[in-house]
């Protein structure tokens, strides 16, 4: 009976985490660059059961498996291609293909992004919408993007920079291959589709609730056997 009740349980922890990936999903829809996840879940290893002791019989004899309840196997990132769009913005950047924006947080630590929506700070650095300054490659590694004060910057598909018709350098990208374009003056929508987000929210609501009454019906059915067993 115990073990039923933590097998509930895990379950109802496996569909809140589940709905909460999908609520975050179904929340960034409309932000650039966003990429869905997906929570999957395995079973915990089942257990053999014997009767052991029996007066009638004193071989062990083997009743059958006993589940022991589901936990998360892993967050999943769907690196799927989004829709790319026409903005007409020039600080506005899609990734067509594998590879991430790369830029860097106050702290120094890098930080990865597909929303390429960058603004121009008074000093000319290019920065995401998050105020990370956005990283170029150069001969010494890794350096922020600035531009002259003012001046649009242009951007080749390979990543190029130029400003006033001068090269400014790389954009740098992790993960991008020979197949990898960028797309100026364009944005990259997520691809979260809310039709499917919403489905597998239902799904995974329902799968609580039946998780829910089964720990219920097992609570009544322990608590009777206590209050009521122990009378006769």
């Amino acid at each position: 009976m115990i073990r039923g009740i933590e097998a509930s349980r895990s379950g109802m922890a496996v569909e809140q985490l589940r709905t909460d990936v999908l609520a975050d999903n179904i929340a960034n829809m409309n932000t650039s660059g966003f990429k869905r996840s997906a929570a999957t879940s395995v079973e915990f290893d089942r257990m053999l059961i014997h009767r052991m002791h029996d007066p009638s019989d004193p071989r062990s004899q083997e009743v059958g498996t006993l589940g022991n309840g589901s936990r998360v196997d892993r967050v999943a990132l769907d690196e799927s291609q989004g829709d790319i769009y026409e903005t007409g913005r020039a600080l506005d950047l899609a990734i067509e293909g594998p590879g991430w924006f790369l830029a860097q947080r106050p702290d120094g630590s890098l930080y990865r992004t597909r929303n390429g929506a960058f603004n121009q700070m008074a000093d000319g650095t290019i920065t995401t919408t998050e105020g990370y300054r956005v990283l170029m490659e150069s001969a010494g590694g890794l350096v922020p993007l600035v531009v002259e004060p003012g001046v649009e910057p242009v951007f080749a598909a390979d990543g190029t920079v130029t400003a006033n018709g001068q090269i400014v350098g790389r954009l740098a990208l992790d993960g991008a291959t020979d197949e990898t374009k960028l797309h100026s003056r364009r944005l990259e929508a997520s691809n979260v589709d809310l039709a499917k987000e919403m489905t597998d929210l239902i799904v995974t609501l329902r799968a609580y609730q039946v998780n829910q009454r089964a720990l219920r019906v097992q609570d009544e059915t322990l608590g009777r056997a206590v209050t009521e067993i122990g009378k006769v």
